[in-house]
């Protein structure tokens, strides 16, 4: 295998990129909803890892929809 058909191999589809994005979504959902478990302060380690994580989700879906964006074309001149 070349590196040119090792490094199509790893772009990503806009398709999977678009699951991806709503993948990652799901889970902002999902851990917010488990941070609201936790809404009464009873374990502040536990809210503080959930703060963590979304904030985390949060870059991953800024970085998808990056890669979203530059895969789209551009306006013409």
């Amino acid at each position: 295998m070349t590196m040119a058909q090792a490094l199509h191999l790893d772009i990503p589809t806009p398709s999977k990129l678009s699951e991806a994005h709503d993948c990652l979504c799901e889970a902002v959902i999902l851990v917010t909803d488990v941070k609201s478990l936790f809404s009464d302060g009873s374990d502040f380690a536990m809210v503080a890892r959930l703060k963590d994580i979304q904030g985390r989700l949060a870059d991953e879906i800024w970085a998808v929809e990056r890669l979203i964006a530059a895969g789209k074309p551009g306006p013409r001149h």
